[in-house]
């Protein structure tokens, strides 16, 4: 384990960007054709499952300080029971890392660089994620922490531009979803991106202080940031628009227009967006790269990062396009995340229990 150490607030950073990451490119469509002009909503019920799934885990962690997920599944569990359920974990981050780097080839193929095959953009983001990982979590919590005001400032100034397309009559009706039907449509939005955040107990052992507090607002304020743009998309483009765009949002973007001389400003602004992507598959990279140096004990991440960027860059070719990874996510996304967002945790902290109240006895 590195010998590394970040403050209560570059956690909330990272919690922060994990959750942003690539969702607001992603989710609002889908959820727009769902809720309609209630679509805002979601977002706050599901980051209401969220804040819980994140203090399940934090206590599961308050049982083992100091212990990563994949120690605290050895520790628990055992060398083999807990060694299977370490190694599961590893295979999801690495599950995890290969989509979000699919997702970034699918947008930057299908909106800037039409004819550049599309590994040649995972080959590229790899090769700076890999880096980052050698470095350590110090250096990709320090990297985030310059990179978020500058994110967080662009959606401000997207907002601003937004306003002279805002049409408050494009929010109406409201109040009118099926809340069963809602739920039961909706439910994979746990899945991405709350259950997968738990990625960031691979983190939590060397944040210093304030776990709790930061894990808990990263997913407040990223929630609120989500429902934001969701209200926003339905605004400015309507129901029907943001509904049938695959990146509503980079859609938005490009109809901002300031001023009679300066416009087609999304790819600018969209380099900056993409920076919040880079940060989402360094933290889950990361993850990765630890969950396996920590589950076969070894110490140099630089001889386990660059073959496992390899792996990533192949996994993030096994869908064929776009269209199969949306109903892939839409029918079994939830239950599948589930195992490692709820079932598992619940069974080391069903393990740990038992221990403790044998031990007593």
């Amino acid at each position: 384990m590195e010998k590394a150490q970040i403050s209560g607030w570059q956690f909330y950073l990272l919690t922060f960007i994990q959750l942003l990451g690539t969702t607001f490119f992603l989710r609002p469509q889908g959820m727009i054709a769902v809720a309609k002009q209630d679509a805002w909503m979601i977002w706050l019920w599901t980051g209401a499952a969220g804040i819980v799934l994140a203090l399940l885990w934090l206590k599961l962690a308050e049982q083992y300080p100091g212990l990563s997920l994949v120690q605290i599944c050895m520790k628990a569990g055992g060398r083999w029971v807990g060694g299977a359920i370490a190694f599961c974990y590893v295979v999801f981050f690495v599950q995890l890392a290969a989509w979000v780097v699919r997702n970034l080839g699918d947008f930057m193929k299908s909106t800037f660089m039409h004819r550049t095959p599309i590994s040649v953009f995972h080959i590229m983001i790899l090769i700076i994620v890999c880096y980052a990982s050698i470095k350590g979590v110090e250096t990709i919590a320090r990297s985030n922490e310059i990179l978020i005001p500058i994110i967080k400032l662009t959606f401000v100034l997207m907002f601003v531009f937004m306003l002279p397309i805002w049409d408050s009559e494009r929010l109406q009706p409201a109040f009118r979803l099926d809340l069963w039907t809602t739920v039961k449509e909706t439910r994979n939005i746990i899945g991405f991106p709350y259950m997968e955040s738990v990625v960031l107990l691979m983190v939590v052992p060397y944040v210093r202080n304030r776990q709790k507090r930061g894990f808990v607002w990263g997913i407040i304020s990223s929630t609120l940031l989500l429902s934001c743009i969701t209200v926003f998309l339905v605004a400015c483009l309507g129901v029907t628009r943001a509904s049938h765009e695959t990146y509503p949002l980079f859609i938005l973007v490009q109809d901002i227009r300031i001023g009679p001389l300066i416009e087609n400003l999304e790819a600018s602004v969209t380099v900056i967006l993409l920076a919040a992507i880079f940060l989402k598959i360094t933290i889950t990279f990361h993850g990765a790269v630890s969950g396996i140096c920590q589950l076969f004990g070894l110490r140099d991440r630089t001889w386990v990062a660059v073959p496992l960027a390899v792996i990533v860059a192949g996994l993030a070719l096994s869908n064929e396009n776009v269209v199969e990874n949306i109903e892939w996510d839409r029918r079994y996304l939830f239950e599948y995340e589930l195992l490692y967002g709820l079932i598992f945790p619940l069974i080391l902290l069903a393990v740990t229990w038992i221990r403790k109240r044998t031990h007593r006895g």
